[in-house]
């Protein structure tokens, strides 16, 4: 089977140095920048190697860091400087490799080679589940959520709730139906308490809360989830698409 690589990098004269010379050893290569493309190419195409340029880094290193979470393949980085500190950067946050510019194709092509022999070892996880619309990507089995390439804070009740309405995404949810997902049983002020968490809710995912786009209420009925993203894949479980 031909390996899938997947090159991130904001440098375009960086992919075509390296895009013949893999693709002439039998290798498939996509090229992607930083943000949120590159994850949902990550989620989407599940690829057998990551190459990450410096170029797609930003100062803090946040955006390495966020890939590295998605990533169930081994990253290689292409640091174009002799700084140690870099080096000892990327491997601590979870690179698997990394090369410095120059590259050598043919060195480049043999710790490609490397990474996808030793990659049959690594843990894997494929049972994690994934919701993404635009800008939005939740990571179910982390409870973790971002916005705009940015880390949105819930806390595990607002959670909840937003998974419940991400799982039945264009339906109507009753107060009742939401209030059994999420408390199990009928407690005292439920109804306001509701109220309050799609508040908080729209307060954190929304652009401009008072006119949400997302988290929308049907008078008399309950609230729904609308995606903004038409056509795009609302569930992702790695290796699986829902």
């Amino acid at each position: 089977m031909t390996a899938h690589i997947l090159v991130i990098d904001n440098d375009e004269a960086v992919v075509q140095e390296l895009q013949p010379a893999l693709v002439e050893e039998g290798f498939r290569i996509e090229h992607t920048i930083a943000g949120l493309n590159a994850i949902r190419s990550v989620l989407l195409d599940q690829p057998d190697v990551v190459i990450l340029g410096l170029a797609a880094l930003d100062a803090d290193w946040q955006f390495c860091r966020r890939l590295i979470t998605f990533l169930d393949a081994p990253l290689l980085l292409l640091l174009d400087t002799n700084n140690e500190l870099d080096l000892v950067q990327g491997l601590e946050l979870g690179a698997d490799d990394c090369m410095r510019k120059p590259i050598l194709t043919l060195e480049l092509i043999a710790r490609v080679r490397a990474l996808l022999r030793r990659s049959t070892s690594r843990p894997s996880w494929r049972g994690r589940s994934y919701f993404v619309d635009q800008g939005l990507v939740i990571d179910l089995t982390r409870r973790e959520v971002w916005l705009d390439d940015r880390p949105v804070a819930l806390t595990p009740t607002e959670f909840k709730f937003l998974s419940c309405l991400t799982a039945h995404v264009g339906e109507v949810l009753s107060h009742e139906r939401l209030m059994l997902h999420v408390w199990g049983t009928e407690c005292p002020g439920w109804r306001d308490a509701i109220k309050l968490y799609i508040h908080h809710l729209r307060q954190k995912l929304e652009q401009d809360p008072s006119q949400p786009q997302r988290i929308m209420t049907r008078r008399g009925r309950g609230y729904v989830f609308q995606r903004l993203a038409q056509g795009e894949l609302e569930r992702l479980t790695p290796r699986h698409l829902l």
